[in-house]
């Protein structure tokens, strides 16, 4: 069966490294996906407020990140992927977008590789409404071009995300949501790579939030596919509940089965890797381990369906 594995947010730093990597362990899980974005949280980049704590050196971030490594190791978890700080470009924010793209972004890289992750998730830039969309992918391709040479170096992978935007009261798609864009993102960097660097995240809260369909999409992306965001909503809001909560039709909730079915056609063999800390910080801090362990049972169902699909 696929592995299962949380996100950290939430959890960590807010909580003791030790504590923080028992708790996960405890709730089943044995990987994760590590937010370095938790240290530099999008609400206060979106605002234009920018801590510091990237500018600490390669070598103390090392230091600090260091007790990560000795806490999984501890309690038998890996990281199955990291999501690094977001939005890496506001528009209008110049000062801003030359610190995320020229010191947060590599310094996230190098992070990775200190902590064994083997797939960073990386938020491309959104410019398709605000110019073009050709403009966007030129953007995109040229700045994720750059960042070639240190992948290599840090023995670390990209993985792209379909997003959304909202304009005025409406969601729509956004970079990457188009499966064929996102094919088109990830060969082309590849191939000026020479090996393959770049892949997929695949979120299931964003899809429900297009409309697009999970079998569909999976089927498109193939072996490009390398880590997953699991979560539901409503399909208005980006609201990262438990898989199920809001029932199992196309009317409700996620049609899970067909993740079930695409995961299984193309042979994904990554892990199923939950995105609910909204979720679970909508509890009762006292039920947080019984909430994490919910979820960690969800997970099992998942990997025992996919295997049946």
């Amino acid at each position: 069966m696929l592995d299962i594995g949380v996100q950290t947010k939430g959890i960590l730093p807010e909580m003791d490294i030790d504590k923080g990597f028992r708790l996960i362990s405890d709730a089943g899980f044995t990987r994760v996906d590590i937010n370095i974005d938790t240290f530099l949280k999008n609400s206060d980049l979106y605002a234009g407020n920018v801590n510091q704590f990237f500018d600490a050196s390669i070598e103390e971030l090392g230091v600090y990140f260091s007790q990560y490594v000795e806490a999984m190791n501890k309690y038998g978890i890996r990281p199955s992927q990291m999501h690094a700080p977001y939005p890496v470009r506001v528009e209008g924010r110049d000062k801003q977008n030359d610190y995320m793209q020229g010191t947060v972004i590599p310094k996230s890289i190098c992070i990775a590789s200190v902590l064994g992750v083997p797939w960073v998730v990386i938020h491309p830039f959104k410019m398709q409404y605000k110019y073009n969309k050709d403009i966007e992918k030129k953007m995109n391709i040229a700045y994720f071009k750059m960042l070639i040479p240190m992948l290599k170096q840090c023995k670390v992978g990209v993985c792209f995300e379909n997003l959304y935007e909202g304009m005025g009261q409406r969601i729509v798609e956004g970079v990457c949501a188009d499966p064929y864009d996102a094919v088109w993102y990830i060969d082309t960097l590849n191939e000026m790579a020479g090996e393959e660097l770049f892949g997929f995240c695949l979120d299931t809260g964003h899809l429900q939030l297009v409309k697009r369909d999970p079998y569909e999409f999976i089927k498109v992306m193939g072996s490009r596919l390398k880590v997953l965001h699991i979560h539901e909503n409503d399909a208005i809001g980006d609201l990262h509940q438990m898989p199920y909560t809001f029932g199992n039709s196309k009317d409700d909730g996620q049609i899970w089965e067909r993740l079930y079915k695409g995961l299984k056609d193309t042979g994904f063999n990554g892990t199923l890797s939950f995105e609910t800390y909204p979720c679970v910080n909508s509890f009762p801090k006292p039920m947080t381990g019984a909430v994490l362990k919910t979820i960690c049972d969800i997970g099992k169902y998942m990997a025992e369906s996919i295997d049946n699909a």
